[in-house]
């Protein structure tokens, strides 16, 4: 493997790793973050759960939530707190100087050819491709650097919706002028999506650490941390001196209800036909957050409440999974014994391993509902179709037609999931979900693409829970010039998880 290449390759791993570490350090701050919230909560106990992510194959995160009255920070703040006024010009300064220090990284710290005027002339006549980094680049490293462009909107006074079109500006600017090679379609899809889903994602997050009546050390932290986690925000703090500014902090700083959970366990992973060993174990460790609850009453703002998952695995491929899942909208909500809401969700979904790839931007329309009042038995579901405008899947093939392992597609899906709890603890959870997807760039023509996942736990002393998890990929491929392709890949996990 060429030296460049070798570099290149790791320090692609080194700024993964560096995003999720930040994510996974927030465990602190959220911390800090539930004990506000906390103290505010009301006698009336545990509320019912809303649904789960099945992330980390199979292995779901999120329990009950409590029922918490507003913090005091949201409320004593919200008198005297100046909105920013949205700034185009701002944004788009903040948008050239993002995209001026990437390229200088790439440049200096990645030793790769630097863009040029005759670049920019040649990327502006036409000739948009489909590129071949790989699936972590394209569905990581692009999310994460949209979430800069998405957070440099937002600082700059630009609401969710306002915001999501200077995302695509950014995109736009690094396609035609931040690189050499001619543009991407697929990175303009997932740099665009992907950061607004995960960039509104960060920014709540950074929200749970800032505080801007803070003072000394523990201000210097909060700063610190929301630079690594949110550079789009962060910087622009420093550049405009609010890093130290003391001042009443904005309306809506906290959520309404919030949990974090973190799980370790063992995983067996049954492996592609064509791999030398037909089996993989290997240890794994894994972060989970619910923020807000989509049955409260009220009018639902963009990721009012949302799933976030991450997990790092100790096989050769460290992070495994990143995903977000944020309620755009809430409608026809009935409350009573079950309660039950209507949504419009976006989600991002990152899974990388070594038996399989895959990554999606898409959007859901859906149900979800809890049924009783967790002093005994309760039921949530979550029902919902699924639009995916770009689909990233393993392809044994692909590496012959594209010069990479995996296959673009669009299409369409669907979501159904399950859990049973008693008395606040959940017994047993289940779901399944489903992609069909014809073939933009790629080797097949076709995919249906399959999860299914049965969980188990039981609680332990401590607060404390363990379980075991069955979880299932399915992949069907169909060709142009060969039979159709079935792969089936089983995973049986192990682990123990904080929360109940």
């Amino acid at each position: 493997m060429p030296r460049v290449m070798w570099i290149r390759q790791r320090l692609t791993r080194c700024r993964t790793l560096a995003c999720l570490f930040a994510g996974l350090g927030l465990q602190s701050g959220v911390a800090q973050a539930q004990a506000i919230v906390d103290s505010t909560c009301t006698a009336a106990g545990p509320e019912p759960a809303t649904m789960e992510s099945d992330g980390c194959a199979g292995v779901t995160f999120y329990d009950s939530l409590e029922a918490v009255a507003d913090s005091p920070a949201v409320s004593s703040h919200a008198s005297g707190y100046q909105p920013k006024q949205p700034s185009l010009v701002r944004a788009f300064a903040g948008l050239a100087a993002a995209n001026l220090a990437a390229v200088g990284i790439n440049n200096l710290a990645r030793d790769l050819e630097s863009t040029s005027p005759t670049s920019w002339w040649r990327n502006l006549k036409g000739g948009w491709n489909w590129d071949n980094n790989n699936i972590s680049t394209n569905n990581i490293e692009h999310p994460y650097g949209g979430a800069v462009y998405y957070n440099i909107g937002r600082v700059n006074g630009f609401s969710f919706w306002g915001s999501a079109p200077i995302t695509l500006a950014g995109s736009l600017m690094w396609e035609l002028f931040g690189e050499p090679t001619a543009p991407a379609k697929n990175d303009l899809i997932t740099t665009t999506l992907g950061g607004v889903s995960l960039g509104e994602t960060v920014l709540r997050l950074s929200d749970l650490i800032l505080d801007d009546e803070a003072h000394g050390v523990n201000r210097i932290w909060r700063e610190a941390s929301v630079v690594l986690l949110n550079p789009g925000l962060g910087l622009t703090r420093i550049a405009r001196g609010e890093a130290w500014r003391q001042g009443p902090n904005p309306p809506g700083l906290r959520p309404d209800s919030l949990r974090t959970v973190v799980i370790t366990g063992a995983r067996r992973q049954t492996m592609p036909a064509k791999s030398l060993d037909p089996q993989l174990d290997e240890a794994f460790g894994a972060f989970g957050m619910q923020y807000g609850d989509p049955f409260r009453a009220g009018k639902t703002e963009p990721f009012s409440s949302f799933d976030f998952t991450a997990a790092l695995s100790t096989g050769e491929i460290t992070v495994t999974e990143v995903a977000t899942r944020g309620m755009l909208a809430g409608f026809g909500r009935h409350q009573g014994r079950t309660a039950r809401v209507n949504g419009v969700f976006m989600d991002l979904e990152f899974q990388w391993n070594e038996a399989y790839m895959f990554g999606v931007q898409s959007f859901g329309l859906g149900t979800m509902s809890r049924t009783g009042n967790g002093e005994g038995w309760r039921l949530v579901t979550d029902v919902s179709v699924e639009l995916a405008p770009l689909v990233a899947s393993t392809d044994p093939y692909a590496d012959w037609v594209v010069d990479r392992e995996y296959d673009y597609g669009a299409g369409v899906g669907g979501r159904l999931m399950a859990q049973l709890d008693y008395r606040g603890y959940r017994v047993l959870s289940a779901g399944y979900r489903n992609f069909w997807t014809a073939t933009l760039n790629g080797a097949s023509d076709t995919k249906l693409i399959q999860f299914a996942t049965v969980e188990a736990r039981v609680p332990l002393a401590f607060g404390l829970s363990a379980g075991g998890s069955y979880s299932l990929y399915a992949q069907r491929s169909t060709y142009d010039t060969r039979n159709s392709g079935h792969e089936t890949l089983p995973s049986y996990t192990l682990f123990v998880s904080t929360g109940r």
